[in-house]
């Protein structure tokens, strides 16, 4: 049975990304709008809005890379034995540009959010202290999961599409655990950017209506979280059956785990970026 059908694929990405593009476009529009206003200087084009561009940048390349990998590649899918050599090189090297480039997404997605919060909760020390605290997390967390990334082969990276995986498999680090540690901490992660203004939120002197549209916000970002965790479950039950082994081949459907079919972690990497990507421009 096919879950991820590529007929289904290719317009889900192009409707969600149609989406965060219209969705940035109006964002920045607005800040340059109020750059030019007289007395609007804290809806000025600031970092937040830079970081966002960013994220928007990485997750179309992320999604045109997809759209690659589903013509030419496996879509996403495991290789097996039945997969022609063009497809499995495509795939090896898509993902590892993927592993590398979408960390900066979610970091440039996350940065922007936590910078829009000073936008708003300015006036509360406490919350900046701590906000200025998971800044800075969040920069290093990309920026270590990135270099790790880029590094698990050394200075050999063909290794990471190479045809035979199994002199990777031996010589690079574990590309497995990398996965799962940036899943669990993305995730981690996730929890405290959109908790954190929460309990703040209720301080605001806003009417009904923007708090119920600013909750909404937050409520997007869960769904993204919900993706990560989705794939987090994945990838837990994956690494113990050597599922992300390099040289790994994938058994007979029969064969295969409920959870491993039901759950691709391309589609709910991408789902995670971007609808965060929405619910950072919102």
């Amino acid at each position: 049975m096919a879950y991820y059908p590529p007929s289904a694929l290719i317009p889900i990405y192009a409707l969600f990304l149609s989406i965060g593009i219209i969705l940035t476009t109006l964002r920045i529009f607005i800040r340059f709008y109020h750059n030019i206003a007289p007395n609007q200087y804290r809806n000025s084009f600031s970092l937040d809005d830079f970081f966002i561009l960013i994220g928007l940048i990485v997750v179309s390349t992320c999604t045109a890379i997809q759209f690659y990998n589903i013509t030419h590649g496996t879509a996403g899918g495991a290789v097996s034995n039945a997969t022609k050599k063009e497809a499995i090189i495509v795939e090896w090297k898509v993902e590892y540009a993927m592993m590398a480039i979408e960390k900066v997404a979610f970091g440039a997605i996350k940065l922007s959010l936590l910078f829009y919060y000073n936008r708003i909760f300015w006036s509360y020390q406490s919350f900046n202290k701590i906000n200025n605290m998971l800044i800075s997390l969040v920069a290093l967390w990309t920026v270590a999961f990135v270099l790790a990334d880029l590094l698990l082969c050394g200075k050999d990276i063909e290794l990471n599409f190479a045809l035979d995986q199994t002199v990777s498999q031996e010589k690079c680090g574990d590309k497995g655990m990398v996965l799962v540690m940036f899943a669990a901490t993305s995730v981690l992660t996730d929890v405290l950017v959109v908790g954190l203004p929460l309990p703040y939120i209720r301080k605001l002197k806003l009417e009904r209506r923007k708090k119920r549209a600013v909750y909404f916000v937050f409520l997007l970002g869960g769904i993204s979280t919900l993706a990560g965790l989705l794939r987090l479950i994945f990838l837990c039950v994956a690494y113990q059956l050597g599922r992300l082994k390099r040289d790994y081949r994938a058994p007979p459907e029969a064969k295969t785990p409920r959870v491993l079919q039901a759950i691709q972690p391309t589609f709910w990497v991408m789902m995670e970026m971007l609808i965060g990507l929405w619910a950072a421009n919102l």
